[in-house]
């Protein structure tokens, strides 16, 4: 799949007043609210595990049924149904093609658009030409400008056309990415209210072609992380990831398989889901470019009336403890 070289946007189009990324909560479209502090960055391979963590796979029927008339890009077809006491109330799967970074004009209604302003590592800048949508799959293309610039992209879902998140979901993305040097992807859950207190949930977060990573933030410190997990998998095949988040429990899974599950730093705070894309620590190599590709996403909430559970570990033992990670290797060694 490949898209013709956009226009690259001028040095005046990227040079809007900034913040840090998630870390303010911004889009273009969203009043500017606090700015993450500088010291509250995010800061890789920093790791505190809390509770019993066990190291074992555990296997769950996917909660979703697909249509098989039509897999899609990836080759897998994008869940059609919900049940289980979840209700759906987003689903795309870009059909719709694009001009080549037109992104936003077809897809403004569905998607708050990152533009203007600086990624997590202060570096990039978030530009809405670097998103097309082709051939079924959303294409976030990371690369420099012409006059320097890493360029970084960033949607965040609009349920019924509208701004804002949720107190509880299911959260499903299909994606994968080009190995591109020095650049990374984070697919979060982040306050609404931009309180780095209230909660960061990143699944699945690493540098793109890389490993694909849960982390899991303290509420008490969150430039700490109360889980920090290797999946087993990369982030350079197709794979699809699901954050179920409920009251009483948070679990991740990778193709229908828990890879962590946790009763403890589970968010009470409305938080909505982010899908950015932006430079590592550092600069990148300007010769850098790749993309990030996305066949389909959904989010679910609790249907009313009912209590949706997440998904249990398939070890017995696992599903007493507070907070249990585990390998999607066994079972998925390529694309589910």
């Amino acid at each position: 799949m490949t898209v013709t070289d956009p226009v690259e946007p001028t040095d005046a189009a990227l040079a809007a007043p900034t913040t840090p990324s998630h870390g303010a909560g911004l889009s273009r479209h969203r009043p500017v609210g606090r700015a993450r502090p500088a010291a509250a960055r995010r800061r890789r391979g920093v790791a505190v595990l809390v509770g019993a963590l066990v190291l074992a796979a555990g296997a769950v029927a996917l909660a979703t049924t697909s249509s098989g008339a039509d897999v899609g890009p990836s080759g897998v077809a994008m869940p059609t149904g919900d049940g289980d006491g979840w209700r759906r109330v987003f689903s795309e799967d870009f059909t719709v093609t694009t001009p080549t970074g037109g992104f936003e004009a077809d897809y403004g209604k569905r998607f708050s658009v990152y533009h203007g302003f600086a990624d997590t590592a202060g570096t990039g800048r978030y530009s809405a030409s670097a998103l097309t949508a082709h051939d079924g799959v959303l294409d976030m293309r990371l690369r420099t400008t012409a006059s320097g610039t890493p360029l970084a992209g960033g949607v965040v879902p609009l349920v019924d056309g509208r701004w804002g998140g949720q107190t509880a979901g299911r959260y499903s993305i299909r994606m994968r990415s080009d190995e591109v040097d020095g650049y990374g992807v984070a697919v979060l859950l982040w306050s609404d209210d931009n309180v780095w207190e209230h909660g960061e949930v990143d699944f699945p977060e690493g540098a793109l072609g890389a490993p694909a990573y849960l982390n899991v933030h303290c509420l008490s410190d969150p430039a700490q992380k109360c889980i920090q997990h290797d999946t087993g998998v990369s982030l350079a095949d197709w794979h699809t990831y699901t954050i179920e988040w409920t009251r009483e429990r948070m679990s991740f899974l990778v193709d229908g398989t828990v890879v962590g599950t946790t009763t403890e730093n589970i968010p009470t705070a409305r938080m909505h889901l982010v899908l950015q894309a932006g430079s590592n620590d550092g600069r990148p190599p300007r010769r850098a470019d790749g993309s990030l590709q996305v066949d389909w996403m959904t989010i679910d909430v609790p249907a009313a009336g009912a209590g949706p559970t997440a998904s249990l570990p398939a070890d017995p033992a696992a599903r007493t403890l507070p907070s249990w990670v585990g390998d999607a290797r066994p079972a998925h060694t390529t694309s589910g």
